[in-house]
């Protein structure tokens, strides 16, 4: 088999796998469901609704600061990038998270910013690189989050050693190239690492944002009269996104970061719990989602017509 057929079958493979990962999350959660249906009925209709207002509000907090720092990237590469339409850009390009395939995300905020008189190229770099930091910086909270509530200890000091080897990786001209190279044999396509002072920047800037999303899931939380501390909120939620993300072909990381939430969360309030907080949570952040698309589509459109008058 030569050089391009492997290529081709990794292509292939890979989302087949994720597919595989997703059901098979999927599959764990309706069980749980079934199997233990009365315990969380009970945990649902217990919850309050003030208090999943509140996550609604934390969670379009915490995407809108992403959005609000992929507009600076933009901006930092010299395109016009006025933050109200930016942030329309970036949050209907965010609904392509959910259509399988695992790169409409990119596709669909990039392609939005192409429409909206950026370059190509950067669009796509900047789209990229933002994904990238963002993750990276829920490999921060998962080491914070872990190590400050010393649940599962030995999980955040692996995340701070990817974190050593990232930071030595992009500091070597020479690994860099040899990575790049790797990468565009595996994928066919070119990489550009960032360089190191870039890339930490960009990770710290978004820590913050998966501090609010951990802060949201504890609301969440409080709706069912679940107690989390805050530091184990941070490392579970956190972990149950990263891995949803890693997990290639999965839209949205459905299923794969409810089993995820509910492995890790289960222990601390429970299992019933865990399922019903997993799932709610998912629908907040569904509904995040869709308000921060109208919202933004609907301001970036009075704006622009107080601009065309």
């Amino acid at each position: 088999m030569n050089g391009t057929a492997r290529t081709g079958l990794r292509r292939r493979l890979v989302p087949l796998v994720g597919a595989v990962i997703g059901l098979a999350g999927v599959a764990f959660v309706v069980r749980t469901l079934v199997t233990r249906r009365e315990e969380v009925g009970d945990a649902l209709s217990g919850a309050e609704p003030a208090p999943l207002l509140l996550s609604l509000l934390l969670g379009l907090a915490a995407m809108g600061s992403i959005g609000w720092i992929w507009a600076g990237m933009l901006r930092d590469r010299g395109h016009r990038a006025p933050g109200r339409r930016a942030l329309s850009w970036y949050f209907v390009g965010q609904l392509g998270k959910y259509v399988p395939g695992g790169i409409w995300p990119i596709v669909g905020r990039a392609e939005l910013a192409v429409r909206g008189g950026v370059e190509r190229g950067a669009a796509y770099r900047a789209t990229g690189l933002s994904l990238v930091t963002t993750y990276s910086a829920a490999v921060v909270a998962v080491a914070a989050g872990s190590l400050l509530s010393w649940d599962r200890p030995v999980v955040g000091a692996g995340a701070v050693l990817c974190l050593v080897a990232a930071g030595v990786v992009l500091g070597s001209a020479r690994v860099s190239a040899r990575i790049s190279a790797l990468a565009s044999r595996v994928s066919g396509r070119g990489l550009v690492l960032p360089r190191r002072a870039d890339f930490v920047r960009l990770t710290a800037l978004h820590v913050p944002a998966w501090v609010l999303m951990s802060l949201s899931t504890s609301v969440t939380a409080s709706a069912f009269g679940a107690r989390i501390s805050v530091t184990e909120m941070l490392f579970v939620a956190s972990a149950s996104w990263l891995v949803g993300f890693l997990v290639p072909g999965v839209p949205g990381g459905i299923g794969v970061r409810e089993s995820v939430f509910t492995a890790l969360a289960g222990p601390l309030v429970g299992t019933p719990v865990a399922v019903s907080l997993a799932l709610v949570s998912r629908l907040v952040f569904v509904c995040v989602d869709l308000a921060g698309a109208a919202v933004s589509t609907a301001v970036a459109g009075a704006s622009g017509r107080r601009a065309a008058t």
